[in-house]
Parts: C-alpha cells; structure tokens; sequence
C-alpha cells in the first residue's frame, strides 16, 4: 500500500523553494557587492553602464540564478577597431599593410594603380572606404602580391614597433583601451571565454591580440584571405592569392562566429562609427536566454576622437535594441594607460 510521505507539506516545500531563491538573490547581491568594494573596473567612471555590467556578469556566473549560463556558453565577442584600439587615424592593422603596400609598389609600380591603393599611399581613407569591397580586394592584392603566409606574418610587428600613435605618444601596440582590457579580464575572471571578431585581416590581428588584449591568436576571427598550396626551394608553403575569402563586416560576423564557435556570444562589444558592428550585436541579443551588448560612442575629441555616422544608424539600432552606449567622455576614467 502507498503511503504519502508527511515529512513535508506542500506549504513547506515552497517555503523551500522561496528560501532558496532568496539566497540565490542574496549571492548575486553579495556578489554585485563585492565586485563594488575590489573595483574590478577601475578605469570605469561609476555611472550606471558600469552598474550593469557588473550585475550582468554577476548575475550570468552565480549557480543557481534565474539567468545562470554554464561555463561553456559563457562567450564574449568584441570587434577590435574603434572597440578594443582607437580605428582613427587608421586602424591598426593598416600600418602593417600599408608599409607592405610601399615595399611592394617600389619595385613594380603597377600596384599603386588602382584607386584604392593610390588613396591608401596618400593617407585618403574616405575614398578607400568609399571604393567598397573591390578596392579592400584591390589593397589587399597590393599588400600580399605572392608573399606566403610567413612572409606577410614576419612583417607585422616590426612594423608597428617602429609606428607611433601621434595622438597618444606611445606605440601602436600599446593604445588598447585601457577600460576594454579591464572588462576583458573581468570576463575571463567569471568563466567567459573571450573572442575577437574584427573585420580587419585575421593574420595581422592574431599577432598583436595576445599582447594587447590578452586574448590568444586561436580566439581571434577576422577577414580572411584566400590564399593556395605552392612550394618554394622543396618546400610547402601557403601563398596569397590576393583575393579576400570572405569580409568579416557586417552581416559577415555572425556568419563568422557561428563558425568559429557554434553558439550566439552571450556578451557582444562593438562601436558605432562604421555601421559594421549591428549584425553581430543583434545576434547576440536574439539569443535564448540572457545576453549583453555595449556599443563606443566615439564622443571623446580631447582624449581621443570624436566622430559619428551620419545617419545615426548604429545609435537608433542601440536604442531600438536596448544596447548599452558607453560614452567615452562620460564613462571612461582613462582611455589609454599611460
């Protein structure tokens, strides 16, 4: 015969059920609490953009919470220019590219002829960018004109030792946003695995990204450039086609970070300036479950610059999507350490 067990009424056990909730709430107070008193954001003014970024991750790490994500979806993407390092006067990973693009054209002339390339030598990045997609193809071929992968690699960071930031006075590999890495580590601190998905080429910024970021090269997704098997003096070897395989912009980074990682990034960094970061912002939000995404807003011209869209579109996708603005002038202490 079934006997019903009177250990506990049904009174009881949601008296359980409610106590246990409520220490649920009290661990992620007591969290959001102590994230407050160590200051895991000290280059942070203390607005409420910091306010919710730290409840988030509170909120996303503490087992047992109503929005606890496992370790293993706990992803973040950031896009690099203009997010992680200043993009003005030019992003970064053009230095490189654009010294390659000189070597290059000294010795046949030919290269510095398409209106892309003729732009890039002259410092005119607003007729590069508005050459589109043909004139990134046109740059590209210029840079790598039969390099191997190697050779192109081996180029990278001897040429941005020698660049200096005017703006800043230091290096180009020492202008990441010093608040960026500070979020970055709290991330990882808290179980996220942290990726880049820049649209600049994944060769240049898988060479830079561990030291400036702290972000390793095989977490790192970006354009990627076709490229073929061939062989030198008995040797395999993998040779630029001078083609792009496929533009990480746009539409093209959702594409890319299913790839990549399978799964929509639960924390999404982007900025507003080139419309390229929305997608993977949109992405990201549209997932199941709780998600994060900050757009830089550029509205710093003493610390750093001040620029914009001219049609707002990155903003009012921010405010129609409930994307969280950071402004550099209003939430960012320090821009660049120093």
């Amino acid at each position: 015969m079934f006997v019903r067990s009177t250990l506990f009424s049904r009174s009881d056990i949601w008296k359980i059920v409610s106590l246990s909730q409520i220490l649920v709430e009290i661990a992620v107070i007591t969290s959001t609490q102590a994230f407050a008193e160590t200051d895991a954001l000290p280059s942070w003014n203390d607005t409420a953009t910091k306010k919710a970024i730290v409840e988030f991750v509170t909120r996303v790490s503490t087992e047992g919470g109503a929005d606890f994500v496992p370790n293993a979806d706990r992803t973040a993407a950031f896009d690099m220019d203009g997010t992680l390092t200043p993009e003005h006067p030019m992003p970064i990973a053009l230095i490189p590219v654009l010294a390659d693009i000189k070597l290059n054209v000294e010795k046949n002339p030919l290269l510095g002829a398409p209106p892309a390339v003729a732009a890039l030598l002259k410092g005119d990045l607003k007729t590069v960018v508005a050459q589109g997609e043909d004139g990134q193809v046109d740059i590209i071929a210029a840079a790598t004109d039969g390099k191997t992968t190697e050779e192109v690699a081996a180029n990278v960071r001897p040429m941005l030792d020698k660049a200096i930031s005017e703006k800043f006075v230091v290096p180009y590999t020492k202008t990441a946003y010093k608040p960026m890495r500070e979020l970055i580590d709290l991330l990882e601190a808290n179980g996220f695995t942290v990726y880049i998905c820049s649209g600049s080429p994944i060769l240049f910024t898988r060479e830079i990204s561990e030291e400036m970021f702290g972000i390793p090269p095989e977490n790192v997704m970006g354009t990627w450039l076709e490229t073929k098997l061939g062989e030198r003096d008995g040797r395999t070897v993998l040779v630029y086609t001078g083609k792009i395989g496929h533009l990480n912009d746009k539409e093209g980074k959702p594409v890319t970070l299913n790839l990549a990682i399978g799964k929509r990034p639960v924390f999404v960094g982007g900025n507003e300036g080139g419309r390229g970061d929305i997608a993977m912002m949109r992405w990201s939000r549209d997932r199941d479950g709780p998600s994060f995404q900050i757009l830089i807003n550029h509205d710093d011209a003493e610390r750093e610059f001040a620029y914009s869209e001219s049609d707002s579109y990155s903003l009012d996708a921010a405010r129609q999507f409930g994307f969280h603005v950071v402004s550099m002038k209003d939430d960012w202490r320090e821009i660049i350490e120093k």
